[in-house]
C-alpha cells in the first residue's frame, strides 16, 4: 500500500497485531528483504515494513538525501500508524537510520536490532560510495550489480545461484537517482555516540560480512551500554535472506525477553 508520508508516497506493508516491530532495509534493498522475518514475527506482533525514500515503490523525490532525512521519514511513518514506540529492526544502511533515530527520538524506541550494523563508513568506503553514486548516474545500475552480488554474500551462499540472480535483479531495478542519492547519504553519514542509546540492542552479523565486518559489530557491542551479539556462520552481508531461520530466531528471542 502506498500512503502519503511527509512530501512523498511511501510503499508500506502492515501485518499482525500487538507490539510494533518496524523494519528498515539498507542500500539497494526494499521491504521484501524482510519477507521471512515478517512471516515469523507477524504471528505474534504488528510488523511494519516500508521502502525507503528513493527505493522500491516509494517516490524518489528531491535528490539530496541524508540520514537525518530518513530519520524524519521514519518518525512520520510511525505517527501515520499511530505507533508511539516500536522495536526497530534494521539492515546495513538502515542501521545508521535506526541508530540516529534512537538518539533523536528515544521515547519512540523499545529496542534496536542491527543486522550488519554500521558505526560509520571508514574513509575508504566514503570515497567508494561517492564514486559509486557517480558511476550509477553515468552508467546505470547494471554497472554495479555484479560487484555488489560478488562482494555481498558468503562463499556458501554463492552456491545458491537462484538467490544470486534474484538479488542481482533487485539491484538492477533500483531507480538510478534514488540509489545515487542514497549512496551519497551513506557516504556522508556520521557515527552516533553509542553510549546515548539506553534501550537493549541486538547485533547480528555474518562471519563473512565484508561490508560491515565482525570487527564493526564488536566495536558496537563494546560501546552500546546494553547489547548482545549473534555471529552467523557461513553468512555474508545479506543475512536476512542468507540465514533467515537463524535471524528470525534471534530476533524473536531478543524481543520476547524485553
Amino acid at each position: 500500500m502506498r500512503k502519503q508520508i511527509r512530501d512523498i508516497q511511501v510503499n508500506v506493508e502492515v501485518k499482525g497485531t500487538g507490539n510494533a516491530v518496524v523494519f528498515v532495509h539498507g542500500l539497494g534493498g526494499d521491504l521484501n528483504i524482510w519477507n521471512s522475518q515478517v512471516n515469523a514475527c507477524s504471528r505474534h506482533l504488528k510488523t511494519v515494513t516500508y521502502d525507503l525514500r528513493g527505493s522500491g515503490l516509494t517516490d524518489v523525490s528531491q535528490p539530496d538525501y541524508s540520514i537525518d532525512l530518513f530519520v524524519e521519514d521514519l518518525k512520520a511513518l510511525l505517527e501515520s500508524e499511530s505507533i508511539e514506540s516500536a522495536h526497530i529492526v534494521a539492515h546495513s544502511m538502515g542501521t545508521m537510520i535506526a541508530e540516529h533515530f534512537a538518539v533523536v527520538y528515544p521515547e519512540s524506541v523499545k529496542s534496536l536490532t542491527l543486522v550488519g550494523g554500521f558505526t560509520e563508513p571508514p574513509e575508504g568506503a566514503r570515497k567508494a560510495l561517492a564514486d559509486r553514486s557517480t558511476l550509477v548516474r553515468e552508467n546505470g545500475m547494471d554497472s554495479i550489480a555484479d560487484s555488489i552480488v560478488e562482494g555481498g554474500f558468503s562463499s556458501y551462499t554463492k552456491t545458491n545461484l537462484a538467490m544470486m540472480g534474484l538479488v542481482r535483479s533487485l539491484i538492477q531495478k533500483n531507480d538510478v537517482e534514488g540509489y545515487a542519492a542514497s549512496c551519497k547519504a551513506l557516504a556522508e553519514a556520521k557515527a552516533i555516540s553509542q553510549c546515548d542509546v539506553k534501550v537493549p540492542v541486538l547485533l547480528i552479523v555474518g562471519d563473512e560480512d565484508k561490508t560491515t565486518p565482525l570487527s564493526m559489530s564488536k566495536h558496537l557491542l563494546k560501546n552500546f551500554p546494553n547489547s548482545e551479539l549473534v555471529v552467523l556462520s557461513n553468512c555474508g552481508h545479506w543475512a536476512t535472506i542468507e540465514m533467515p531461520i537463524e535471524v528470525n530466531a534471534a530476533i524473536l528471542k531478543f524481543i520476547n525477553q524485553i
